[in-house]
């Protein structure tokens, strides 16, 4: 059996090292490579998806305002309102402020608090 000697085994590590460094170079560009080809591929569907995601927020906002108008009218107008409907108006109420919602609810919900009728 031959001798192995140092230079060999220094001479199969650098080889093993170079291999293990060529591959993972390789895997870097692959990865590099495809993020940039998905987010390409992606970036129609991404603006879609931002804005539908404005048009959401838009129709939430709306819906909000339409409910806390009528819900305030028939305050106002002095209809029964059941503690279900006066949980549901505050739970409403308070999305709608953090939407970033109009004053002029929250003036009228003031008035109503003032008047003893909220």
């Amino acid at each position: 059996m031959d001798q192995i000697t140092i230079g060999q085994i220094a001479a199969a590590l650098a080889l093993i090292v170079g291999i293990v460094t060529g591959v993972e170079l390789l895997f870097k560009k692959l990865k590099k490579g495809a993020t940039e080809w998905l987010t390409k591929a992606l970036e129609p569907t991404n603006q879609k998806l931002d804005n539908l995601d404005a048009k959401i927020g838009d129709v939430d906002m709306s819906q909000c305002k339409n409910f806390l108008v009528r819900f305030l009218a028939d305050v106002e107008q002095g209809k029964d309102i059941d503690e279900v409907e006066k949980e549901r108006f505050y739970e409403t109420y308070e999305h709608y402020t953090k939407l970033g919602g109009n004053s002029y609810i929250h003036d009228k919900v003031e008035r109503l608090k003032s008047a003893g009728k909220l």
